[in-house]
């Protein structure tokens, strides 16, 4: 896994609230930013509606057109135009 740098600039307000936050935690402010930013995306990515497990009434209608596809029941599109609806 590769590393990429991030840069940003702060207030000195805004520094000195994550600093009196970061060391009540025992962290420096970079260390503290760091977990601030990653939490946040961890946070978001298992909120993400591609991560959220299947029902079981979607997992039914999922493997009936792939059922219905292999029997030859349905086709498949490789574009479909919305101004012809």
């Amino acid at each position: 896994m590769s590393n990429t740098k991030l840069q940003i600039t702060i207030t000195t307000k805004e520094h000195d609230l994550l600093q009196k936050k970061a060391t009540r935690l025992g962290f420096d402010v970079t260390k503290y930013a760091k977990f601030l930013l990653t939490r946040e995306a961890f946070d978001q990515f298992e909120e993400a509606e591609e991560c959220k497990p299947m029902t079981a009434k979607i997992e039914k209608i999922v493997n009936k057109a792939l059922a219905d596809f292999k029997a030859g029941k349905a086709e498949q599109v490789e574009s479909l135009s919305l101004s012809k609806v």
